[in-house]
């Protein structure tokens, strides 16, 4: 399993919105969220890439603006 911490940064006002669509997705960890940003650890299958993931999380939400992803590590799963 892929792990990787992510900061996304949204429309003004659109963070708590997006987070709460995130909350739903497999392997979502603890959201942060303010008015324009959006912190989280994903952990995913091993298949997947940090862009990947950015690509995923845009296509899902209109509102994200940029995503910053930085891989954590991997753990067994």
């Amino acid at each position: 399993m892929l792990v990787a911490n992510v900061v996304i940064e949204t429309l003004p006002g659109k963070a708590r919105a997006v987070a709460e669509r995130m909350e739903q997705m497999r392997g979502m960890g603890v959201l942060s969220a303010d008015d324009r940003r959006i912190t989280a650890t994903w952990t995913v299958h091993d298949c997947d890439t940090v862009e990947g993931l950015s690509e995923v999380l845009q296509a899902m939400n209109p509102e994200i603006v940029c995503v910053y992803p930085s891989m954590v590590g991997e753990e067994e799963g």
